[in-house]
């Protein structure tokens, strides 16, 4: 809606949060190459076990870009070429890759801390901790995100709409206390 503060940038973790299977859960066969399925928005890998969106991400990363927000990933995936490639798979709602509306220099995937990664994220874009809204499945790494500042919001079962509606509304009262 018009008038209500946003994030500047909203960050996502990968495994868990935006797809399931996590990449470690296709070792021992699976693995590249993914093929993507236009009837369901899925990939399989060469095992055929199906890597899957949850939530509202397709709708999520379309409305995002509209109020002019930017999209950043900070992932501990364990398999960072395959999460990369699978970005380039997956469509949104509006049948955009998930890559393309990703900021690319906005990426952080590979082992270490969150801190680390919203770190490197806030020195790349330029934007503060306060502008920034963070999603994760791990409630060790909500914590640690939440120390820096960052609005941070647990999803256990994936980005649902309901988490992302929550989170934009617990960042526009946020910004009202400023």
């Amino acid at each position: 809606a018009k008038g209500i503060a946003r994030p500047f940038l909203v960050v996502f973790d990968l495994d868990q949060c935006v797809w399931l299977p996590e990449m470690y859960q296709l070792w021992g066969g699976g693995g590249p190459p993914f093929k993507y399925s236009t009837t369901d928005n899925t990939c399989a890998d060469r095992a055929g076990t199906v890597v899957r969106l949850l939530g509202a991400i397709p709708e999520i990363f379309d409305e995002i870009p509209e109020w002019g927000g930017r999209i950043a990933i900070a992932s501990r995936t364990d398999e960072p070429a395959w999460a990369s490639d699978l970005l380039t798979k997956f469509k949104s709602s509006q049948g955009c890759t998930l890559i393309d509306l990703i900021d690319d220099n906005l990426i952080e995937m590979y082992k270490g801390s969150k801190k680390g990664h919203l770190t490197n994220i806030k020195n790349k874009s330029g934007i503060d901790f306060s502008h920034m809204i963070f999603f994760d499945d791990d409630p060790a790494n909500i914590r640690d995100v939440q120390s820096l500042g960052v609005l941070s919001v647990l999803t256990p079962q994936g980005v649902t709409r309901k988490h992302f509606e929550d989170g934009l509304e617990a960042f526009a009262a946020r910004d009202r206390l400023v």
